[in-house]
């Protein structure tokens, strides 16, 4: 009898220890991973404190980390950074390593990265473009915690950016710049007292027969000029033929990183209205107006100075180019008065 109580008081202790100890690791678990955020793939990233050492493999997120303060948290970069000469020039004035390339670049140019030099830096976040599958994978499987970011559209272009400040222990400064850019973008909607003009946008690097259509990032930026995209067709990066071009008619060709002489230089598109009548303009610097960041604000705004220049003039565009970039970096020297 004493031998079965005795048996019966174990197995009620075992069960007991069992308890407290799913109750002591489910309390543990809680405890670690306190910093939390969303990345584009809707996949929660969870770190045990802020990222102190960041490796940044696409280019429009490093430039908002720089927006963010958190520059010292960064110990490695695209590639593309050096080769961007435009780019570059105002990279330099945002990070001294940058300036005398000492920063490290752990890309082979493109979409390809070098795990062994990434691993090798030691990061504790990995922010990395989406579409970089393999890479994304390789870094997962050696358990570096990687947040994606797709830059697909304005919503997401404000998520991700709060994502990234909230893992970086920005998250104030983060919120900081998403208010003043939904309050500047919401001015901007105000349509021009004219009819829209239609916009055909051209890929960087000179890639003309390639854009973007309904429903993407670059046609919201357009909508939000006053502006219409000539592009009708529902896409996210569309190959077209100057036959499609010539059909669409469009009163701007807008190009982004690529020279206004691959269009001109063009056969193909020599009569088209739009390049007879010189109206083809490109984003300068490319560094003010990324439409894959925050500054999708400042493309609409250049875009709506083109289209409109009787309603939004030059130096109404100057004027708010020069404050836009100051609340968004709070650095006097990146604005260059005779860029624009």
């Amino acid at each position: 009898m004493n031998c079965k109580i005795f048996h019966r008081i174990t197995l009620v202790l075992s069960f007991f220890i069992f308890f407290q100890s799913c109750h002591s690791s489910s309390k543990k678990s809680e405890q670690q991973g306190e910093i939390k955020a969303e990345d584009s793939r809707g996949k929660i990233i969870s770190l045990p404190e802020e990222a102190k050492r960041v490796i940044v493999l696409f280019e429009p997120s490093l430039d908002e980390i720089y927006m963010l303060h958190a520059e010292d948290k960064v110990v490695g970069i695209p590639q593309q950074v050096f080769q961007n000469e435009d780019k570059f020039e105002f990279y330099a004035k945002l990070d001294e390593r940058i300036k005398n390339k000492t920063i490290a670049t752990p890309t082979f140019g493109g979409g390809s990265s070098n795990i062994e030099t990434i691993v090798g830096l030691q990061p504790d976040l990995a922010i990395v473009y989406e579409q970089n599958i393999e890479t994304i994978q390789q870094l997962e499987e050696l358990n570096i915690p990687v947040f994606t970011v797709s830059s697909l559209s304005q919503d997401k272009i404000y998520k991700e950016l709060l994502g990234m400040g909230t893992l970086l222990g920005k998250k104030q400064r983060a919120e900081e710049v998403v208010s003043y850019v939904k309050a500047e973008a919401e001015k901007l909607k105000t349509p021009a007292n004219e009819k829209p003009k239609k916009v055909y946008y051209a890929w960087s690097k000179g890639r003309i027969f390639s854009t973007s259509g309904k429903g993407t990032l670059l046609d919201l930026a357009i909508k939000l000029s006053g502006a219409e995209n000539a592009c009708p067709l529902e896409m996210e990066s569309p190959n077209v033929g100057a036959e499609s071009i010539y059909k669409w008619n469009p009163d701007l060709i807008v190009l982004w990183n690529s020279s206004l002489d691959e269009v001109y230089q063009l056969k193909e598109l020599d009569a088209l209205p739009a390049v007879k009548s010189k109206q083809v303009f490109k984003m300068n610097p490319a560094f003010y107006y990324d439409p894959h960041t925050v500054k999708f604000l400042l493309f609409a705004k250049q875009l709506r100075n083109w289209c409109y220049p009787s309603a939004y003039s030059t130096e109404q565009l100057n004027k708010e180019v020069q404050n836009d970039i100051m609340q968004l970096y709070q650095k006097p020297d990146l604005y260059k008065k005779n860029a624009i």
